[in-house]
């Protein structure tokens, strides 16, 4: 086991003794267990997996961030937003995703930094819905 903070600026998301952790980075994907060795890494916008002391798998929409391994037996993944599936709203997440294509289609591409913030607007809505639709196939 080890322990595992996941943090965004709004709030603590999870704390808590886990066995295995499995999220995406500029790298590929990254699993993460008990005596992992040190490293940083930066994380894109995913699904976050882990499996807690209980046995229960956690499944949450991750943007971009920061994962930290460190030697003491805990992980720190530092996000922007994170956020279980069971609280995402699927119909808001899909609202958001039309609008921020909207916007795409009548931004101009002159001003670099707008373009950016839509695209990034984008992809946490397409997150957000692909970490649903995943659940919806099991079912």
């Amino acid at each position: 086991m080890f322990q595992l903070t996941v943090a965004a600026p709004e709030e603590m998301d999870y704390i808590g003794d886990v066995e295995i952790l499995n999220v995406y980075t500029i790298n590929g994907q990254v699993g993460i267990l008990t005596d992992h060795a040190p490293f940083v890494d930066i994380i894109v916008p995913c699904e976050m997996t882990f499996i807690d002391s209980e046995g229960k798998n956690h499944k949450m929409a991750v943007s971009g961030g920061y994962l930290m391994v460190w030697a003491n037996r805990k992980v720190t993944v530092l996000v922007n937003a994170a956020e279980f599936d069971y609280d995402i709203d699927y119909n808001k997440a899909m609202n958001q995703k039309a609008q921020a294509e909207k916007e795409m289609s009548l931004d101009d591409k002159t001003d670099l930094l707008k373009t950016m913030h839509l695209k990034a607007q984008l992809d946490k809505a397409m997150n957000r819905i692909n970490v649903l639709n995943e659940e919806r196939k099991l079912k």
